[in-house]
């Protein structure tokens, strides 16, 4: 039966006395889930549910989640079904309409059914034994393509089964096992990541952070944990899944960035060199920190930055700078202003467009203060630019 014979009204009431009811009320991350993908197919886009919609709009994970080496969404489908499943085996259960999660794809199903309050209870899962042990294959294919870590613990976050870390740390399972495994982290980095992981297991808040793991070659590597508890009938936490996923490159990119970047902040400082760049549609400025020493302003529309610089040079910037706003030539002009302390400086500045993904473009350049190159009394320049 399709949802349009079961009816909105009746599918939104199903969900609410799911929500309710103890093994969903006391998991807000499945809730948050279900919640998510019911509302999405009955506004008519539940063919567009991917894990990074799910995981993004209703699990919290930020835009730059990847599928690849986080596998939250999978784990939180299979234990939502598993759950589904248990509610509905319940034979006191009081639905009439029963909403699933099919396997392979995130878009609900709705059916209507029977009240079980008379119903012999279900034995098993509805599955077949030969589904389940596909379905295992397919998730284990799964966590083996994206290169990552699996394993499980036990309620007490004690580590119980792992798939991958021997191989890559070169400990057999039993030295793994339990929280031997914390032996292969850093040195520096145990002690905070212990403390975190038993605090997860006591509130059962899933765990999301990064340490350093011992590889095989002896080399550290930063490493992606991430882990979620799997609720029982009566919402106590049966046991954890997790994941490992190597971001060792993205962190040592990103930690390269950095310290590219504070070096040419420094540079850039030495040199008394500002960098600003402009938005040609609302062309508002913005500049880095040095503008303030520079002219008392970082950021703020161009016309009070123009209103800075001396008459007779204003006509000389603008026949450079108006081009350059429409991605027509580069910027290249040299000019006096009264900055915001009643001095006349010498500025140089230079920029060029440059393109954004999205569409539109920013003029960015670099200005730098070369007033002591013009021995020009600035008396006399300050005279000339208030007579204007």
């Amino acid at each position: 039966m399709d949802r349009e014979a079961i009816g909105t009204e009746n599918i939104h009431a199903a969900l609410d006395v799911l929500l309710n009811l103890p093994p969903l009320k006391k998991s807000p991350q499945l809730s948050a889930f279900l919640s998510y993908v019911v509302h999405e197919s009955l506004a008519g886009r539940g063919s567009l549910l991917k894990s990074y919609t799910i995981a993004t709009d209703a699990l919290g994970r930020s835009t730059s989640f990847d599928p690849a080496t986080d596998a939250i969404v999978r784990v939180e489908a299979r234990r939502l079904r598993q759950v589904l499943q248990q509610i509905y085996a319940d034979p006191t259960c009081p639905l009439d309409v029963r909403i699933d999660l099919p396997l392979g794809r995130y878009e609900p199903s709705f059916r209507q059914i029977a009240p079980t309050a008379s119903a012999p209870p279900v034995s098993g899962p509805q599955e077949p034994a030969d589904g389940l042990q596909e379905s295992e294959q397919r998730y284990r294919a799964l966590v083996e393509a994206s290169a990552a870590v699996e394993w499980r613990s036990g309620p007490d976050g004690s580590l119980a089964q792992t798939f991958g870390l021997s191989a890559r740390t070169g400990l057999c399972d039993s030295e793994l096992q339990g929280f031997g495994w914390l032996d292969a982290l850093h040195p520096d980095d145990r002690a905070a990541t212990e403390a975190l992981w038993r605090a997860c297991c006591q509130s059962g808040t899933p765990l999301d952070t990064t340490y350093r793991v011992r590889h095989r070659g002896g080399q550290y590597r930063w490493m992606l944990g991430r882990a979620v508890p799997l609720e029982s009938p009566d919402g106590t936490i049966r046991e954890w899944v997790g994941t490992m996923a190597d971001i060792d490159e993205q962190v040592r990119a990103a930690e390269a960035l950095r310290t590219s970047e504070e070096r040419l902040r420094l540079a850039m400082e030495a040199a008394e060199m500002m960098a600003w760049d402009v938005d040609p549609l609302t062309r508002q400025v913005t500049c880095s920190e040095i503008g303030d020493r520079l002219m008392g302003a970082t950021t703020g529309p161009l016309d009070e930055f123009l209103a800075m610089i001396l008459p007779e040079d204003l006509p000389r910037v603008l026949a450079s700078l108006e081009p350059a706003l429409r991605g027509e030539s580069a910027y290249d002009a040299q000019y006096r202003i009264i900055d915001h302390e009643g001095r006349l400086r010498w500025l140089s500045a230079r920029g060029s467009m440059v393109r954004m993904p999205g569409g539109g473009g920013r003029l960015i350049g670099v200005a730098c203060d070369i007033t002591t190159r013009y021995p020009e009394p600035q008396v006399a320049a300050q005279s000339r630019w208030m007579s204007a």
